[in-house]
């Protein structure tokens, strides 16, 4: 103890040790980053530790030396502090653009297979002509908030219909373009799928807001974002925090309602034997128009089924164009940045399961992004014993072998595992021209 007590008092009385040593590993960390980002990451990391430690041995040091009156030495240790957070940041910034994996760097795509182009990226426009559940929420939105934050959880019918016919509830889900229902951790959710533009698109964990449908804010819609999911699992998505209103079926309670980007925010979990159905929303105002909404459209949606539990009801409920006929398809569509990308998959696996997505690039056959590929392209979908009847499955994902401006060729494959245990099998494929994300 005396021995750190002595290293730690020359530390402080010394001009350059202090200066010296968040510098020293930031260099050697920017350098790693620089020539080795992927093989020496764990190193890199460590050294970003110890420049945020040594800033704060900086202050320390500034704040003894002018204790001690040491003007000029405490000065110097202060003026520091800015001069190495200014290298951080543009170091970090060289680093955004100088970490190329050299993935692509020597592929081809080969001529003598038929190689796609994605598809444009998807128009930033309403879709609630054909999404009744988006038009409901934009309508509560234009209405003027009250000041009373009272929330009601109320939804009897699908409550009755996840406890009495949980499989044709799951049926439903799976089947409807306007939920997509997934796995995470390990537990099963089925999350509020919005209509942008002509069709039904799934933004990043299932989050819409206004930019989603008004990229301009030329529709005078003011500004939101909500999510609506079930844990099929009885465990929400997020499990929240201390500003989380936590409610039983039944029950009414004033929602937890706090500040943030200029909105009131609020995270509701509402607890049932079943299931969990969660709902956040951010939009000025203590009334919660979006939730309320949200809830009222799904205890609405789900009333003809529990009441008449059939296959024939849960058609008649799916939206327009929820089944089409034809033959299985997959494409792709470009995402807001090269290498991240929307799938559209159109399958009937003819038995309740999930898809996902794998990846190769075609002149080698190297997985690409494997595990979380098949993270963030799992889907239960819809099915039914006409092969012709084919159902929607649609997600966004990265790819992160490769960098901006060097295209490869990738074969796409839609693999399907049945509930029942069955091995799993490849329903089709198709190759794409893409391009990896740059960190």
């Amino acid at each position: 103890m005396k021995a750190l007590r002595h290293y730690y008092s020359l530390y402080l009385r010394s001009w350059w040790l202090a200066p010296v040593m968040p510098l020293l590993s930031l260099s050697l960390g920017l350098t790693c980053a620089f020539f080795e980002p992927r093989r020496l990451s764990l190193i890199t990391n460590a050294f970003a530790v110890l420049f945020l430690l040594g800033l704060l041995g900086l202050l320390g040091s500034t704040l003894w030396n002018l204790f001690k009156k040491q003007w000029l030495r405490g000065i110097l240790h202060f003026l520091t502090i800015p001069v190495g957070l200014a290298l951080a940041i543009v170091g970090s910034f060289i680093l955004m653009f100088a970490d190329k994996d050299d993935f692509a760097g020597n592929l081809t795509i080969p001529t003598n297979i038929e190689v796609e182009l994605p598809l444009s990226e998807r128009p930033h426009e309403p879709g609630s002509a054909i999404d009744l559940f988006q038009k409901s929420l934009l309508e509560s939105l234009s209405q003027q908030p009250s000041e009373d934050p009272t929330i009601t959880a109320r939804l009897p019918s699908l409550i009755d219909l996840a406890t009495n016919h949980p499989d044709l509830l799951k049926r439903y889900l799976a089947s409807s373009p306007s939920w997509r229902v997934f796995q995470e951790h390990g537990k099963r959710f089925a999350t509020r799928r919005w209509a942008v533009g002509p069709d039904w698109g799934w933004e990043l964990h299932g989050y819409y807001t206004r930019h989603d449908i008004d990229m301009f804010e030329k529709s005078g819609i003011p500004y939101f974002q909500t999510r609506l999911t079930l844990g099929l699992d009885k465990q929400p998505w997020w499990r929240g925090d201390k500003n989380t209103t936590l409610l039983k079926e039944g029950e009414s309670a004033l929602a937890l309602v706090s500040s943030g980007n200029g909105t009131d925010n609020s995270h509701t979990i509402i607890s049932t034997a079943p299931l969990a159905i969660e709902v956040f929303e951010e939009s000025a105002g203590k009334e919660r128009r979006l939730t309320k909404a949200s809830l009222a459209f799904l205890e609405k949606e789900i009333a003809p089924l529990a009441a008449d539990p059939s296959e024939k009801t849960m058609r008649s409920i799916l939206p327009p164009g929820a089944i089409t006929r034809g033959s299985p398809s997959l494409d792709l569509r470009n995402g807001m940045q090269p290498g991240i990308y929307e799938s559209l998959i159109r399958v009937n696996p003819g038995e309740p399961g999930r898809i996902y997505l794998k990846a190769f690039e075609v002149t080698k056959g190297t997985p690409l992004s494997d595990s979380r590929l098949k993270e963030r392209s799992n889907e239960w979908v819809g099915w039914s014993s006409d092969p012709n009847e084919l159902f929607l499955s649609n997600t966004d994902f990265t790819i992160y072998e490769g960098d901006w401006g060097k295209p490869y060729a990738a074969r796409f494959e839609v693999w399907f595992e049945p509930d029942s245990g069955a091995t799993e099998r490849k329903l089709l494929g198709k190759v794409y021209k893409i391009e990896g994300w740059q960190r």
